[in-house]
Protein backbone atom coordinates (compact mmCIF):
# COMPACT_ATOMS: atom_id res chain seq x y z
CA UNK A 1 0.00 0.00 0.00
CA UNK A 2 2.44 2.65 1.24
CA UNK A 3 6.17 2.04 1.30
CA UNK A 4 8.34 4.56 3.15
CA UNK A 5 11.29 2.22 3.51
CA UNK A 6 10.76 1.55 7.21
CA UNK A 7 11.20 -1.96 8.56
CA UNK A 8 9.80 -3.14 11.83
CA UNK A 9 11.24 -5.86 14.01
CA UNK A 10 8.39 -8.22 13.12
CA UNK A 11 8.74 -8.03 9.33
CA UNK A 12 9.58 -11.40 7.91
CA UNK A 13 8.87 -13.16 11.22
CA UNK A 14 5.94 -15.58 11.52
CA UNK A 15 3.87 -15.47 14.68
CA UNK A 16 0.98 -17.55 15.91
CA UNK A 17 -1.30 -14.91 14.43
CA UNK A 18 0.39 -14.72 11.02
CA UNK A 19 -1.85 -16.08 8.30
CA UNK A 20 -0.69 -16.15 4.69
CA UNK A 21 -3.53 -15.58 2.24
CA UNK A 22 -1.09 -14.91 -0.64
CA UNK A 23 -2.41 -11.36 -1.08
CA UNK A 24 -2.13 -10.13 2.50
CA UNK A 25 -0.67 -10.99 5.90
CA UNK A 26 -2.38 -10.36 9.21
CA UNK A 27 0.31 -8.88 11.46
CA UNK A 28 0.43 -8.58 15.27
CA UNK A 29 -1.26 -6.03 17.45
CA UNK A 30 0.76 -2.80 17.22
CA UNK A 31 1.40 -0.34 20.07
CA UNK A 32 2.78 2.79 18.43
CA UNK A 33 4.31 5.79 20.18
CA UNK A 34 4.29 8.97 18.11
CA UNK A 35 6.07 12.30 18.44
CA UNK A 36 9.49 13.90 18.59
CA UNK A 37 11.50 13.10 21.78
CA UNK A 38 13.67 16.18 21.15
CA UNK A 39 10.65 18.49 21.49
CA UNK A 40 9.78 18.18 25.17
CA UNK A 41 6.26 16.92 25.81
CA UNK A 42 5.82 16.10 22.12
CA UNK A 43 7.90 12.99 22.89
CA UNK A 44 5.46 11.53 25.44
CA UNK A 45 4.43 8.76 23.03
CA UNK A 46 8.04 7.68 22.61
CA UNK A 47 8.59 7.73 26.39
CA UNK A 48 5.49 5.59 26.89
CA UNK A 49 6.90 2.98 24.50
CA UNK A 50 10.21 2.96 26.41
CA UNK A 51 8.32 2.34 29.66
CA UNK A 52 6.10 -0.32 28.07
CA UNK A 53 9.16 -2.25 26.92
CA UNK A 54 9.88 -3.04 30.57
CA UNK A 55 7.01 -5.54 30.35
CA UNK A 56 6.88 -9.02 28.86
CA UNK A 57 4.05 -8.75 26.33
CA UNK A 58 2.17 -11.43 24.38
CA UNK A 59 3.96 -12.66 21.25
CA UNK A 60 1.27 -11.10 19.08
CA UNK A 61 2.04 -7.58 20.36
CA UNK A 62 4.68 -5.36 18.78
CA UNK A 63 5.83 -2.06 20.30
CA UNK A 64 7.30 0.61 18.06
CA UNK A 65 8.59 4.17 18.41
CA UNK A 66 7.04 5.57 15.24
CA UNK A 67 8.50 9.06 15.41
CA UNK A 68 6.60 11.52 13.20
CA UNK A 69 5.60 9.37 10.21
CA UNK A 70 2.90 11.60 8.69
CA UNK A 71 1.04 9.72 5.95
CA UNK A 72 3.60 6.91 6.43
CA UNK A 73 1.45 6.02 9.44
CA UNK A 74 -0.79 4.10 7.05
CA UNK A 75 2.11 1.84 6.09
CA UNK A 76 2.76 1.07 9.77
CA UNK A 77 -0.92 0.19 10.25
CA UNK A 78 -1.21 -1.89 7.09
CA UNK A 79 -2.36 -5.45 7.76
CA UNK A 80 -2.62 -4.99 11.53
CA UNK A 81 -5.62 -6.40 13.33
CA UNK A 82 -5.43 -3.86 16.13
CA UNK A 83 -3.43 -0.71 16.86
CA UNK A 84 -2.97 1.34 20.04
CA UNK A 85 -1.51 4.81 19.39
CA UNK A 86 -0.05 7.23 21.95
CA UNK A 87 0.77 10.87 21.20
CA UNK A 88 0.71 14.37 22.63
CA UNK A 89 -2.66 16.00 21.88
CA UNK A 90 -3.71 19.60 22.38
CA UNK A 91 -7.16 19.15 23.93
CA UNK A 92 -7.51 22.25 26.07
CA UNK A 93 -7.18 20.14 29.23
CA UNK A 94 -4.82 20.44 32.25
CA UNK A 95 -1.29 19.25 31.47
CA UNK A 96 -0.90 15.49 31.86
CA UNK A 97 -4.58 14.73 31.20
CA UNK A 98 -5.05 11.44 29.33
CA UNK A 99 -8.02 10.94 26.99
CA UNK A 100 -8.91 7.71 25.17
CA UNK A 101 -10.24 8.12 21.64
CA UNK A 102 -11.41 5.77 18.92
CA UNK A 103 -10.44 6.37 15.29
CA UNK A 104 -13.89 7.83 14.60
CA UNK A 105 -13.36 10.46 17.31
CA UNK A 106 -10.17 11.63 15.63
CA UNK A 107 -11.60 11.84 12.12
CA UNK A 108 -15.00 13.34 13.00
CA UNK A 109 -15.87 16.40 10.96
CA UNK A 110 -14.82 19.40 12.97
CA UNK A 111 -12.63 17.32 15.32
CA UNK A 112 -9.62 19.48 14.48
CA UNK A 113 -11.28 22.28 16.43
CA UNK A 114 -10.99 20.28 19.65
CA UNK A 115 -8.13 17.89 18.97
CA UNK A 116 -4.83 18.98 17.46
CA UNK A 117 -2.13 16.29 17.28
CA UNK A 118 1.49 17.42 17.35
CA UNK A 119 3.27 16.99 14.04
CA UNK A 120 2.17 13.42 13.40
CA UNK A 121 -0.85 14.17 11.17
CA UNK A 122 -2.78 11.26 12.66
CA UNK A 123 -6.12 12.83 11.81
CA UNK A 124 -5.00 13.55 8.23
CA UNK A 125 -3.70 10.02 7.72
CA UNK A 126 -6.89 8.42 9.03
CA UNK A 127 -9.05 10.78 7.00
CA UNK A 128 -7.08 9.85 3.87
CA UNK A 129 -7.54 6.15 4.59
CA UNK A 130 -11.27 6.72 4.98
CA UNK A 131 -11.47 8.70 1.73
CA UNK A 132 -9.59 5.96 -0.15
CA UNK A 133 -11.69 3.26 1.56
CA UNK A 134 -8.50 1.61 2.82
CA UNK A 135 -8.84 -1.16 5.37
CA UNK A 136 -7.63 -0.10 8.82
CA UNK A 137 -7.19 -2.05 12.06
CA UNK A 138 -9.30 -1.47 15.14
CA UNK A 139 -7.63 1.67 16.51
CA UNK A 140 -7.49 3.07 20.03
CA UNK A 141 -5.74 6.40 20.54
CA UNK A 142 -4.44 7.77 23.85
CA UNK A 143 -3.87 11.52 23.78
CA UNK A 144 -1.83 13.23 26.50
CA UNK A 145 -2.23 16.96 27.06
CA UNK A 146 1.24 18.59 26.80
CA UNK A 147 2.41 21.48 28.94
CA UNK A 148 5.35 22.65 26.85
CA UNK A 149 6.62 21.73 23.40
CA UNK A 150 10.03 23.05 22.41
CA UNK A 151 13.64 21.99 22.09
CA UNK A 152 14.64 19.75 24.96
CA UNK A 153 14.58 16.04 25.78
CA UNK A 154 12.80 16.24 29.14
CA UNK A 155 9.09 15.92 29.70
CA UNK A 156 7.43 18.47 31.96
CA UNK A 157 6.74 17.07 35.45
CA UNK A 158 2.98 16.64 34.93
CA UNK A 159 3.40 14.89 31.59
CA UNK A 160 6.20 12.69 32.96
CA UNK A 161 3.86 11.70 35.80
CA UNK A 162 1.24 10.71 33.20
CA UNK A 163 3.52 8.17 31.46
CA UNK A 164 2.97 5.33 34.01
CA UNK A 165 -0.78 5.94 33.77
CA UNK A 166 -0.68 5.68 29.98
CA UNK A 167 1.32 2.45 30.26
CA UNK A 168 -1.28 0.97 32.61
CA UNK A 169 -4.06 1.99 30.22
CA UNK A 170 -2.24 0.28 27.33
CA UNK A 171 -1.68 -2.86 29.41
CA UNK A 172 -5.40 -2.91 30.16
CA UNK A 173 -6.17 -2.70 26.43
CA UNK A 174 -3.75 -5.55 25.70
CA UNK A 175 -4.94 -7.74 28.56
CA UNK A 176 -8.57 -7.37 27.49
CA UNK A 177 -8.01 -8.04 23.80
CA UNK A 178 -11.30 -9.59 22.62
CA UNK A 179 -9.42 -12.11 20.46
CA UNK A 180 -6.69 -13.07 22.88
CA UNK A 181 -8.81 -13.06 26.05
CA UNK A 182 -7.45 -12.02 29.44
CA UNK A 183 -3.67 -11.99 29.42
CA UNK A 184 -2.04 -9.60 31.86
CA UNK A 185 1.50 -8.66 30.77
CA UNK A 186 4.12 -9.03 33.48
CA UNK A 187 6.90 -6.61 34.29
CA UNK A 188 10.41 -7.73 33.46
CA UNK A 189 12.81 -8.18 36.31
CA UNK A 190 15.10 -5.18 36.44
CA UNK A 191 18.03 -4.50 38.73
CA UNK A 192 17.02 -2.42 41.71
CA UNK A 193 18.21 1.16 41.45
CA UNK A 194 20.20 2.76 44.25
CA UNK A 195 18.24 6.00 44.17
CA UNK A 196 16.96 8.87 42.04
CA UNK A 197 19.38 11.71 41.28
CA UNK A 198 18.07 15.04 39.97
CA UNK A 199 20.64 16.92 37.87
CA UNK A 200 19.97 20.66 37.68
CA UNK A 201 22.11 22.08 34.89
CA UNK A 202 21.48 23.90 31.60
CA UNK A 203 24.47 22.38 29.78
CA UNK A 204 23.37 19.22 27.86
CA UNK A 205 26.95 17.98 27.55
CA UNK A 206 27.50 18.24 31.29
CA UNK A 207 24.21 16.49 31.96
CA UNK A 208 25.24 13.55 29.77
CA UNK A 209 28.70 13.45 31.37
CA UNK A 210 27.01 13.11 34.75
CA UNK A 211 24.23 10.78 33.65
CA UNK A 212 26.46 8.05 32.18
CA UNK A 213 28.51 7.16 35.29
CA UNK A 214 25.44 7.47 37.51
CA UNK A 215 23.38 5.08 35.43
CA UNK A 216 26.37 2.75 35.17
CA UNK A 217 26.30 2.58 38.99
CA UNK A 218 22.55 1.83 39.02
CA UNK A 219 21.25 5.29 39.85
CA UNK A 220 18.13 6.60 38.13
CA UNK A 221 18.57 10.10 36.70
CA UNK A 222 16.16 12.98 36.10
CA UNK A 223 17.10 16.38 34.66
CA UNK A 224 15.94 19.97 35.06
CA UNK A 225 17.46 22.64 32.80
CA UNK A 226 16.88 25.48 35.27
CA UNK A 227 16.47 26.09 38.97
CA UNK A 228 12.93 27.29 38.39
CA UNK A 229 12.01 23.98 36.74
CA UNK A 230 13.83 22.00 39.43
CA UNK A 231 11.73 23.61 42.17
CA UNK A 232 8.59 22.49 40.31
CA UNK A 233 9.89 18.96 39.80
CA UNK A 234 11.20 18.24 43.30
CA UNK A 235 7.78 17.90 45.02
CA UNK A 236 6.68 15.42 42.35
CA UNK A 237 9.89 13.43 41.94
CA UNK A 238 11.16 13.54 45.54
CA UNK A 239 14.73 12.76 44.45
CA UNK A 240 17.20 11.09 46.80
CA UNK A 241 19.93 13.62 45.93
CA UNK A 242 20.27 16.81 43.87
CA UNK A 243 23.29 17.75 41.75
CA UNK A 244 23.04 21.52 41.38
CA UNK A 245 24.93 23.83 39.04
CA UNK A 246 25.60 27.42 40.11
CA UNK A 247 25.18 29.49 36.94
CA UNK A 248 22.16 28.85 34.73
CA UNK A 249 19.57 31.48 33.79
CA UNK A 250 21.29 33.77 36.31
CA UNK A 251 24.82 33.71 37.70
CA UNK A 252 23.63 32.78 41.20
CA UNK A 253 20.66 30.56 40.35
CA UNK A 254 22.09 27.50 42.07
CA UNK A 255 22.61 29.49 45.26
CA UNK A 256 19.00 30.68 45.16
CA UNK A 257 17.69 27.13 44.71
CA UNK A 258 19.68 25.87 47.69
CA UNK A 259 18.43 28.74 49.85
CA UNK A 260 14.83 28.01 48.85
CA UNK A 261 15.17 24.30 49.63
CA UNK A 262 16.92 24.86 52.95
CA UNK A 263 14.75 27.71 54.19
CA UNK A 264 14.44 27.58 58.01
CA UNK A 265 10.82 28.74 57.74
CA UNK A 266 8.64 25.72 58.67
CA UNK A 267 5.88 27.20 56.47
CA UNK A 268 8.10 27.10 53.37
CA UNK A 269 6.59 25.18 50.46
CA UNK A 270 9.87 23.23 50.33
CA UNK A 271 10.07 22.39 54.03
CA UNK A 272 9.41 18.70 53.33
CA UNK A 273 12.48 18.49 51.06
CA UNK A 274 15.09 20.33 53.14
CA UNK A 275 16.89 17.10 54.04
CA UNK A 276 17.55 16.06 50.42
CA UNK A 277 21.36 16.12 50.02
CA UNK A 278 22.66 18.77 47.60
CA UNK A 279 25.92 18.33 45.70
CA UNK A 280 26.90 21.59 44.04
CA UNK A 281 28.80 21.74 40.76
CA UNK A 282 31.29 24.57 40.40
CA UNK A 283 34.18 25.63 38.20
CA UNK A 284 35.15 28.47 40.51
CA UNK A 285 37.69 26.40 42.43
CA UNK A 286 39.41 25.22 39.25
CA UNK A 287 39.37 28.54 37.36
CA UNK A 288 39.87 31.16 40.09
CA UNK A 289 41.80 31.46 43.36
CA UNK A 290 38.49 31.82 45.23
CA UNK A 291 37.61 29.17 47.78
CA UNK A 292 34.34 28.64 49.59
CA UNK A 293 32.47 25.80 51.22
CA UNK A 294 29.04 24.89 52.50
CA UNK A 295 27.52 27.47 54.83
CA UNK A 296 24.24 26.89 56.65
CA UNK A 297 23.14 30.51 56.26
CA UNK A 298 24.58 31.64 52.93
CA UNK A 299 25.26 28.48 50.92
CA UNK A 300 23.33 25.57 52.42
CA UNK A 301 24.60 22.66 50.36
CA UNK A 302 26.22 19.43 51.56
CA UNK A 303 29.21 19.07 49.24
CA UNK A 304 30.98 20.57 46.22
CA UNK A 305 32.43 18.88 43.18
CA UNK A 306 34.68 20.70 40.73
CA UNK A 307 34.30 20.85 36.96
CA UNK A 308 35.48 19.04 34.93
CA UNK A 309 33.90 16.23 36.94
CA UNK A 310 35.87 13.09 37.73
CA UNK A 311 33.31 10.24 37.42
CA UNK A 312 34.86 8.19 40.23
CA UNK A 313 34.89 11.17 42.61
CA UNK A 314 31.31 11.98 41.62
CA UNK A 315 30.03 8.50 42.46
CA UNK A 316 32.08 8.36 45.67
CA UNK A 317 30.67 11.69 46.90
CA UNK A 318 27.11 10.63 46.09
CA UNK A 319 27.53 7.28 47.83
CA UNK A 320 28.91 9.04 50.91
CA UNK A 321 26.12 11.64 51.01
CA UNK A 322 23.39 9.02 50.67
CA UNK A 323 25.02 6.88 53.36
CA UNK A 324 24.51 9.77 55.82
CA UNK A 325 20.73 9.82 55.32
Amino acid sequence: MFDDGRKTKDEGRKTDETVDHSSFVIRPVLVLGLGNPLQGDDGVGCRAIEALQQYTLPETVETLDGGTPGIGLLHLLEGRRRAILVDAAEMGQPAGTIVRFRAADVTLAGAAERLSLHRTAVADALALAEALTLSLPDIVFFGVQPERVGWGQDLSPKVAAAVPQVVQAILHEISHDPKEGIHMPTKKEAPETKGLILIVDDDPDMVEALRMPLEAHRYSVAHAASGRLALKMIPELRPDLIILDVMMETTTEGFQVSLALRSPDPRSEYAAYKDIPILMLTSIHSTTPLRFGPDQDYLPVDEFIDKPVDPDKLVAKINALLARK
